[in-house]
């Protein structure tokens, strides 16, 4: 049955990477026990792995196990045992200590009681072996994987050594994959060129690091490796990669990516939990973040339904400023925190008005932009009600949006010709339009503008209303 699994594996990851002539090195650890054999005793097809001891450890550290408790499994597919559901054959992960809970899958014991039950402290690094690249240049390293933990404190990474393992230094920090309902880790792929110092060079080693600071924090899955190789380039290889416009961006703005993968494939598509792609099946594609935090865009490849390859991008959003404007008689403020500050009486900047205060002579609609840490804010004020500006309370909602035009509604048909003005974020004007008197919709056309937020002001001669419209 074994080598029936065996077979059948080979050829679904012939399939899912499209090996051709130029993967020179695979290790999916097929050879593996059933539970519990730690990946000092394991030797494949490729020789012996070994284990160092990275950093400090506690009596009862995490162990790299080499086994069918943690099942290989495709990009896209929940984690299981080989017993369990249909995987590709064993895995190197990380377990706990055989005296606590032992090999359990990718499942670890984070700590919180030393002294009292154990200390699973961890940091330790699995090892290939010797691998030679005599005769290949521009190597590129692909693995399957599922990995979470705690931030960077438990945390999974990748390691590469040009001298048979004499030194070592950090090739990547792979990003956290995502979890099932089921609470198991759902696999994902993911690859990196080698140093130029691989080209040629008989003496190639890659590890797997785990590190767990026994804090009694920590989510599993803990880390699981699969299906390992190093290629040559080829175009007949399908290999994820995407380019970012940047890594790091403000709350409420977009960041463009770009499909850079090779081979040849059915179609692509990207992906981002909580963020939001009007176009996520063509490249480039404008992905926009509406909050704060650290975020991971996925790009997916696929042939024939199924998802052979995909390539991750960690993007750094932090959180715009929103100030509340205050009116105490006729001085409008907000907080002293940011870094410069520019009022507005409508559309038009008011020279010299850029404290965090600014007091009014005549009535207007105020508003004003902040920033803060390269990021900038809009806040709008109206001394007068908003609550009357029909003489009846009005309210307005977007009743219809798609990528170039939206639909405004009011409860109440506007009794005067309202003007409607689209701002982006940073004040900038992107249109105009007119809601004619009687009126209870009003339409709005030709916006072109990329996806992000956006502010819809809705005012007479008299006051304002403004609405927040994110555009997908």
């Amino acid at each position: 049955m074994k080598q029936l699994l065996t077979l059948i594996s080979s050829l679904l990851l012939l399939n899912a990477i499209n090996v051709s002539a130029q993967v020179f090195w695979t290790e999916s650890f097929e050879t593996g026990a059933a539970t519990g054999l730690e990946v000092s005793s394991y030797s494949g097809p490729n020789g012996a792995w070994s284990l160092t001891v990275t950093g400090s450890e506690g009596t009862e550290p995490n162990r790299w196990y080499v086994s069918c408790q943690e099942a290989g499994q495709l990009s896209g597919v929940c984690g299981s045992t080989c017993a369990s559901s249909f995987g590709l054959g064993a895995t190197l992960h990380v377990g706990s200590d055989p005296a606590w809970i032992g090999d359990n899958g990718a499942s670890y014991d984070a700590g919180g009681l030393c002294g009292i039950i154990a200390c699973p402290q961890t940091d330790r690094r699995a090892q290939s072996p010797t691998i030679n690249c005599i005769g290949k240049y521009n190597i590129r390293l692909k693995f399957y994987y599922i990995l979470n933990g705690q931030g960077t404190t438990d945390d999974g990474s990748v390691y590469y050594s040009p001298d048979n393992g004499t030194t070592w230094s950090l090739l990547m920090t792979p990003a956290k994959t995502t979890t099932c309902t089921s609470g198991q880790g759902r696999w994902d792929s993911t690859g990196i060129n080698l140093p130029s110092s691989a080209n040629n060079n008989a003496n190639v080693k890659i590890g797997f690091r785990w590190v767990n600071n026994d804090d009694g924090v920590g989510t599993d899955p803990s880390f699981a490796v699969d299906s390992v190789s190093l290629r040559t380039p080829a175009t007949t290889i399908i290999d994820a990669s995407m380019a970012a416009s940047a890594t790091t961006a403000c709350e409420d703005s977009c960041i463009t990516f770009t499909n850079t993968s090779t081979g040849t494939v059915d179609s692509f598509k990207f992906s981002c939990p909580g963020a939001t792609i009007a176009t996520a099946t063509t490249s480039p594609a404008s992905v926009c973040f509406p909050n704060a935090g650290n975020q991971t865009v996925k790009l997916y490849l696929y042939s024939g339904g199924v998802i052979v390859d995909s390539a991750s991008t960690a993007v750094s959003i932090t959180p715009s400023p929103r100030p509340t404007i205050t009116l105490t008689g006729t001085t409008l403020s907000v907080p002293a925190l940011y870094t410069a500050y520019q009022w507005y009486n409508g559309l038009t900047p008011i020279a010299g008005a850029t404290s965090s205060s600014y007091t009014y002579t005549t009535m207007g609609a105020f508003g004003i932009i902040v920033d803060s840490a390269g990021c900038r804010g809009v806040s709008i004020y109206n001394p007068l009600s908003v609550t009357n500006i029909n003489g009846t309370a009005s309210e307005y909602k977007i009743a219809q949006t798609n990528n170039s035009s939206l639909t405004l509604v009011t409860n109440v048909p506007v009794t005067s010709t309202m003007n409607v003005t689209i701002l982006d974020a940073t004040g900038k004007l992107i249109t105009t339009e007119t809601w004619t008197k009687g009126q209870s919709t009003v339409q709005i056309n030709g916006i072109t503008t990329p996806a992000g937020m956006y502010i819809i002001r809705i005012s007479n001669d008299h006051t304002v209303a403004v609405i927040r419209w994110m555009k997908q």
